[in-house]
């Protein structure tokens, strides 16, 4: 880094920390699992002061396995929480009231791996399939009962070591996340391994950013200016990815996550990635209407929501 980089940088860093010192309006966020990349967003708004320049005091807040984010959401020690759609959705058919504030995610990341080499998923009958304890497993549901197939589904926390050891014969994953885990163990992965979502015809676009309906109401402006400030910590990153890195290594070290740098890395490249349009090749922010209503559709047909959730009643706009 040159003298003239370091310098700016020292700048920004003095002016955060004064913006810090105002007082603010008072939000705490919530990611929807613990501290890595996929939430770099979020951690470059809060650390170059987009929020507090917005006039907000922000805390981001993260979950735990026994205390998800949803949780955090509706015991009102969250006001903001990021979330996968689906699951934003089933929680919304529930009677929690969510509303979309920004979609950072426009492709699914989500994927099945499979133990050994295989040429079709059908493949995989009578299989067992290791899925997450704390949810985000519906898609995984959909495409075993829209293939007809017969799984025995295998719990785990977050550990890869089941899918390692031979315990299970494939697993449910993000292409960002376990899926890396798994390439970086010494097994030998690639086509015939990973099915992804996307390409099976299943793109549910993953992560967005979601508020409680009633702090929505009565705090309309806080809730746009920490989706403008969301936004702009997304796209500084896009440009900064190496510095952005830099703040997930901070947040994984306060949080005592373990790092590895290499994987941390190649999930920011993915996650910034699949918040990409593939036709306009730009991040709109936006959940498009199209993929809503597949995941609608899905959704209905396999009964995770009892009623079709209405557009303009999920999202903010």
């Amino acid at each position: 880094m040159n003298t003239l980089r370091r310098a700016a940088l020292l700048c920004l860093a003095c002016c955060t920390l004064l913006l810090r010192a105002q007082t603010g309006e008072k939000i705490t966020f919530s990611p929807q699992w613990t501290a890595q990349s996929q939430f770099a967003g979020y951690y470059a708004a809060y650390e170059l002061g987009f929020y507090a320049a917005e006039g907000l005091d922000v805390q981001i807040k993260h979950p735990s396995a026994s205390d998800p984010a949803i949780h955090l959401l509706t015991q009102g020690k969250s006001q903001l929480i990021s979330l996968q759609l689906i699951q934003a959705m089933g929680a919304k058919d529930r009677g929690v009231p969510l509303r979309n504030v920004l979609q950072t995610s426009q492709n699914s990341g989500f994927c099945i791996v499979s133990r050994r080499k295989i040429r079709k998923l059908q493949e995989l009958q009578d299989a067992k399939v290791g899925r997450w304890l704390a949810g985000f497993g519906e898609l995984g549901e959909i495409i075993r009962a829209e293939y007809g197939l017969r799984w025995t589904w295998i719990p785990f926390v977050s550990s890869i070591e089941l899918f390692i050891s031979g315990a299970i014969d494939a697993s449910l994953a993000m292409d960002y996340s376990e899926y890396l885990q798994m390439t970086y163990s010494g097994l030998r992965l690639g086509r015939g391994h990973c099915f992804s979502a996307a390409e099976l015809g299943f793109n549910i676009p993953d992560d967005g950013l979601y508020v409680a309906e009633d702090y929505y109401r009565a705090h309309p402006d806080a809730v746009r200016r920490f989706a403008r400030a969301t936004r702009k910590g997304w796209e500084w990153a896009a440009e900064h990815p190496e510095e952005a890195l830099g703040y997930v290594m901070k947040w994984m070290a306060q949080e005592q996550v373990p790092v590895n740098y290499t994987i941390q890395r190649q999930m920011l490249d993915r996650v910034l990635r699949q918040q990409t349009d593939s036709r306009s090749g730009k991040r709109p922010f936006s959940l498009d209407k199209a993929q809503f209503e597949q995941a609608n559709r899905l959704l209905l047909k396999h009964r995770f929501i009892s009623h079709p959730v209405a557009y303009d009643q999920f999202t903010t706009r």
